[in-house]
């Protein structure tokens, strides 16, 4: 793990890593931050980065990406053996063409690392499991803290609090609703106050402890009192969904076995999520597995590994109206079937690990 300014650097490439099939890893770190990463045994060398960014360059832009792109070339030459494709994330114009006027040929590196990080490791489990632990307590002191009055920024926030006080990171999304904003799915965290009978559903997708991310949904009610009948059939439909799905998780499985036994409420009825299973890892991940309703547009086919870990997603919300459930469990294949990373229970008025 060798973090520095992560989401300063989503927006600025200034930071890279060179990564030779065979060969000593260089990283190449903003200016005035070589030290950071001194720790690091997987990083052979440090080498501050030429900036070719708008922001950092202007007008030299071109000039400096040449440079950048001569740094990269010498690279690909001394490791390639002859061989000048290299795999490149996604950067400015300026520097892809700076890399092709050295001769480099290029593709997408996505496709390779998406795929390469979908079998985790035991330090990346391990890594996983610290921030599924520090999401579950920074949980909980959410579900403990609601209350009516609250808005649903103040609640948001205190999950943010407890993440950061667990050594996290980010969350990508701000995913929290309450009452007639938790149907459709996707009004992002407001002022709106919260209202005893309230369903209050969030998202996590929170970058934790190490950089792994721990991506749970879970929907409760705000104040001391019972779902009514429509959110009890709605919480039910949820529930049912994940725990039926969760039991197809193993080994062997087909993309497309997945997406077309998965269990789901009728389609023409309920609004749902938009995809069944997701990979998650450093983020959400390579696979992404649709509703048998949106193979033919955008599905693809793949096996289930051990070592995968994927969400379980769902989403209920009548189109009639009323109030809608988000709920997702986080879930590691194994060798003989399945774990459950987030085994903390899917009820509306607790929060009791399995």
């Amino acid at each position: 793990h060798a973090p520095n300014m992560q989401l300063w650097f989503l927006h600025n490439e200034a930071r890279w890593l060179w990564v030779p099939t065979e060969g000593p890893i260089i990283l190449f770190d903003y200016p005035a931050c070589e030290f950071l990463s001194a720790h690091n045994p997987m990083i052979a060398e440090v080498r501050p980065t030429t900036n070719f960014t708008y922001f950092l360059a202007a007008e030299r832009s071109e000039e400096q990406a040449k440079r950048f792109a001569a740094e990269i070339a010498d690279l690909v030459r001394a490791a390639g053996g002859g061989n000048s494709r290299i795999a490149v994330d996604p950067i400015p114009a300026t520097a892809s063409n700076a890399l092709l006027g050295e001769g480099l040929t290029l593709s997408d590196a996505m496709a390779v690392m998406e795929v390469a990080r979908s079998i985790k490791g035991p330090d990346e489990l391990l890594a996983m499991r610290c921030s599924v632990e520090a999401c579950r307590v920074a949980s909980r002191k959410m579900f403990e803290a609601m209350r009516p009055g609250m808005t649903e920024q103040q609640l948001w926030g205190l999950l943010w609090a407890e993440m950061f006080t667990r050594g996290g990171d980010w969350m990508e999304c701000r995913l929290l609703s309450a009452g007639v904003r938790t149907n459709p799915w996707f009004q992002e965290c407001s002022s709106h106050v919260m209202e005893e009978g309230d369903l209050v559903a969030f998202d996590t997708d929170m970058v934790g402890a190490y950089g792994m991310m721990t991506d749970i949904s879970r929907t409760w009610i705000c104040g001391d009192v019972q779902p009514d009948a429509q959110q009890r059939h709605v919480l039910e439909l949820a529930r049912e969904q994940v725990e039926r799905n969760i039991d197809l998780l193993r080994p062997g499985v087909t993309f497309h076995e997945l997406s077309h036994k998965a269990w789901k409420p009728p389609v023409d009825e309920y609004r749902h999520y938009s995809v069944l299973f997701h990979g998650v890892g450093q983020c959400d991940e390579w696979p992404s597995i649709p509703f048998p309703e949106s193979w033919e547009a955008g599905g693809y086919d793949g096996v289930i590994q051990p070592g995968m870990v994927l969400t379980v997603e769902s989403y209920v919300g009548a189109y009639v109206g009323g109030q809608g459930v988000k709920f997702e469990n986080q879930v590691l294949v194994t060798e003989d079937g399945h774990e459950n990373l987030s085994p903390w229970t899917l009820e509306a008025d607790s929060f009791d690990v399995l």
